[in-house]
């Protein structure tokens, strides 16, 4: 088996056993621990469990490939949630044209404007016939577009359950992607800061850095040091102009949300929207601060900063740290003029200062789900979960899936699989370590709503036209009224 194969095989087992052992789930916190304890003997047993799954795959790839409705005359369209990979998603529909005449039309919502896309289109000519919803709380607003896809074979491919969204009546949704984030790590930078004489801490690698105090010391340190690192800050910006703040206002908030909710034990990611306090809004403070203070911009100018520009320093080498998940590392590949090296791009845990974080690894889980609009004709559906079925075990879909789209699925079929992320190695890395992931609290905030008036506050508050005080009690205050209007649909 190649080296790369063998790679997903690890990954995909690796991140399912973090995931499993995750929100909502109905294991006893000692089962879960040792699960986390036996995350090595895990990847160690991969190797061997890919050689049956391969065999699996070819046999379902077949299947698949033979399933292709090549009389079908309509169009797919695909409403992509993911603006990221925009161009790659056009190579998918290329590809599937190509191989069977069927017309493929994918097109991507604006960042941070998904439901509203996916609101007007349904009521257009061209709805689409995949979309996509990010958990329980839109489902309870699209279900009536949603077929039930039980009896398909991606609900059969899935590797567990918990990747569907579903209810006692049927499956809706079906994740393609399982993913991580946390903060991205330039470590020839941080290799150089560790050994320099001129170090103020006592800190010698990352992995040193599973604490908020250690974290704050080092990247204080090396802010100090910027001139002689060869960076122009530490992190790279932070993005909050309108539309490009949802690392922040969605990914950052998974850290108090998580605490607050009581952990992995205690978060039912198919429930109702929790009660919310912002009991840790403090440690959310402590982590967004340390971005603001040590970056390679002034606060003032965070309301001007994209995604894209934030990633462009950091590919560039102009800082070392920036947040942000797996998906972003086809933007840093494809940055003209790249200077970080691929085997220098890894992760480290996003810290904030609660009791326990030292044990905890990367936010993991699976956030969008593909659904299949049962408003258009029976025919036009079954032409697009036959285009699914092609992208996720055809030998040319598989392909595009891993190395292309950058996706480490929840299907078997994609067991042989070749990736070629070192963002992925350096997840199955910080999992064999035994650190348990955080599951995706952020996927019960309400709404799209109090995401973009709480980056709004973000924005007021690094630009310092609005209190710390102020953006917890705004915070709160709009969670209730937005949490009712959710949970009373």
């Amino acid at each position: 088996m190649k080296k790369k194969q063998a790679l997903a095989t690890v990954l995909a087992v690796s991140m399912v056993g973090s995931m499993l052992a995750a929100c909502g789930s109905t294991q006893s916190s000692d089962t879960q621990k040792s699960e986390a304890a036996a995350s090595a003997e895990t990847t160690a047993a991969a190797s061997e469990a890919s050689t049956e799954a391969e065999s699996t795959a070819s046999a379902e790839t077949t299947e698949a490939a033979s399933a292709a409705p090549s009389d079908y005359k309509g169009t797919i369209r695909w409403l992509n949630f993911k603006p990221e990979v925009a161009d790659q998603m056009q190579d998918v529909a290329k590809a599937y044209t190509d191989e069977t005449g069927i017309k493929v039309q994918i097109d991507t919502a604006a960042s941070n404007t998904y439901q509203q896309t996916l609101t007007a289109r349904m009521d257009s000519d061209e709805a689409p016939s995949i979309f996509v919803l990010t958990g329980a709380t839109e489902l309870a607003e699209w279900k009536d577009y949603c077929r039930d896809l039980s009896d398909t074979q991606l609900n059969s491919w899935l590797t567990d359950s918990k990747y569907s969204l579903k209810d006692d009546n049927g499956v809706y949704g079906i994740s393609y992607a399982l993913e991580g984030w946390g903060i991205i790590v330039n470590k020839g930078i941080t290799d150089k800061y560790f050994a320099s004489p001129n170090k103020s801490t006592d800190y010698t690698s990352l992995d040193d850095l599973y604490t908020f105090d250690a974290l704050k010391a080092v990247v204080e340190d090396m802010q100090s040091m910027k001139d002689e690192l060869g960076i122009e800050g530490v992190f790279g910006s932070t993005s909050l102009k309108a539309g490009d703040d949802w690392r922040y206002q969605t990914h950052l908030m998974n850290q108090p949300l998580y605490w607050e909710w009581g952990g992995n034990d205690k978060i039912d990611l198919n429930g109702k929207v929790p009660d919310f306090t912002f009991e840790y809004n403090e440690n959310f403070k402590n982590i967004l601060d340390l971005y603001l203070n040590n970056s390679l911009i002034d606060k003032s100018l965070v309301g001007t900063k994209t995604v894209d520009d934030s990633m462009a320093e950091f590919a560039l080498g102009k800082c070392a740290m920036i947040q942000n998940g797996d998906w972003a590392w086809n933007t840093i590949a494809n940055t003209d003029g790249k200077t970080v090296k691929d085997e220098d791009v890894v992760f480290i845990p996003i810290t904030c200062g609660v009791e326990g974080e030292e044990n905890m690894g990367l936010n993991v889980g699976a956030s969008q789900y593909m659904c299949i609009n049962n408003d258009l004709p029976e025919e036009d559906q079954d032409a697009a979960i036959a285009f699914l079925e092609w992208l996720f075990s055809s030998e040319t879909g598989k392909k595009l899936v891993a190395q292309s789209l950058q996706f480490v699925t929840p299907f078997t079929t994609m067991a042989d699989a070749e990736y070629t992320n070192p963002l992925f190695a350096s997840e199955n890395d910080i999992a064999s370590k035994g650190k348990t992931a955080y599951c995706w609290a952020a996927n019960l905030i309400p709404d799209d709503q109090w995401k973009n008036d709480y980056g709004a506050s973000l924005l007021e508050y690094a630009q310092g036209q609005k209190d710390w005080d102020k953006v917890v009690k705004d915070a709160v205050d709009e969670w209730k009224v937005e949490a009712d209007i959710v949970n009373n649909q």
